[in-house]
């Protein structure tokens, strides 16, 4: 969270919270002399400063700094080749399912270059998305089954250094505040690959000279070449609203999402499914690569398509909702 009007920093600190502050403050200062004996140049008093409850700092401060200091402190990373998921949450202190549920990302593929929010606690850290948003309406849905709402509001008032009072008075955010919810982990509803392994991609999504039409036309999906006969999944579980020929796509499967958008899987050479019936993501068979249609060989079409019928490229969606 940032400090404003209302933050910890602007109220004062409870007498209940003083121990609590000065044991922290000692940690920091004894751990000042070992950050520069083990990673010369970090200090904990400096990066401190990026805890939840304060502004950001630099986009991308040691890694070191997270395991240095007590405090909850986030920060962008950069992946850099050879990250990986599991690296990374090593790095900085945290778990896998941490970092998968707090970017929304499952992290089957990281690009070289792109950003993700990493942190040194073991839960998700959420980002407020509105202004206003209250503490109880947070503690409540996110606390789920068999956990005691009561305890666990209290346990992210501790965790977040939220004033005692927030118990009572129902604590609002600001949108961006961030707020670590402690043991909580989003089962991600994200797409994956249709296929159990692949070797490569064929056609590409976007501009494409077409092999049999002879001409330049938008390609909606990609292609994956693929022996004759090899089991086809769903991408994402859901509802099948498509089974059947269709067009060029040959032998096709539709399936629905509980979001509104929809994958569509073409040339199969089987169809396995039928119109309603609810599939499993990477389970369920939906049917086999084939060529029919408007096909040179053995190949699956995969295509990822918007609640507002666009369809977008489906290799950057993998791992992502």
């Amino acid at each position: 969270m940032r400090e404003k009007e209302n933050s910890p920093a602007s109220r004062g600190i409870s007498a209940g919270s003083r121990w609590k502050v000065a044991a922290g403050l000692g940690i920091l200062l004894g751990t000042a002399a070992l950050s520069s004996a083990l990673a010369p140049g970090i200090s904990p008093l400096y990066y401190a400063r990026f805890s939840v409850l304060t502004p950001p700092g630099p986009v991308e401060p040691p890694a070191e700094a997270f395991r240095l200091i007590p405090r909850l402190i986030n920060a962008r990373h950069k992946v850099a080749k050879g990250d990986n998921v599991r690296t990374l949450a090593s790095a900085y202190g945290t778990d896998v399912r941490s970092l998968q549920s707090t970017n929304s990302n499952e992290f089957i593929f990281m690009s070289r270059g792109g950003y993700i929010r990493v942190y040194n606690g073991k839960g998700l850290l959420y980002e407020v998305t509105a202004n206003g948003e209250s503490l109880n309406g947070i503690a409540a849905r996110y606390a789920g089954k068999g956990r005691d709402l009561k305890s666990f509001k209290s346990e992210i008032v501790e965790d977040n250094d939220l004033p005692p009072s927030a118990l009572l008075t129902n604590y609002k955010f600001s949108k961006g505040d961030r707020v670590y919810l402690p043991s909580v982990y989003l089962d991600l509803d994200t797409y994956r690959m249709p296929l159990r392994s692949f070797g490569r991609i064929s056609s590409r999504f976007g501009m494409r000279y077409h092999p049999i039409l002879k001409r330049r036309i938008f390609h909606a999906g990609c292609d994956i070449p693929m022996p004759l006969g090899t089991p086809v999944y769903p991408s994402r579980s859901g509802t099948v609203v498509f089974s059947g020929w269709k067009g060029g796509y040959g032998n096709t499967v539709e399936v629905k999402h509980k979001d509104g958008s929809m994958c569509r899987y073409g040339h199969l050479s089987k169809l396995a499914v039928a119109v309603g019936e609810t599939v499993q993501k990477s389970r369920t068979l939906l049917g086999k690569v084939g060529s029919t249609g408007l096909s040179t060989g053995p190949h699956l079409h995969f295509e990822i398509i918007l609640p507002s019928g666009k369809s977008v490229n489906p290799l950057a969606r993998i791992g992502k909702r």
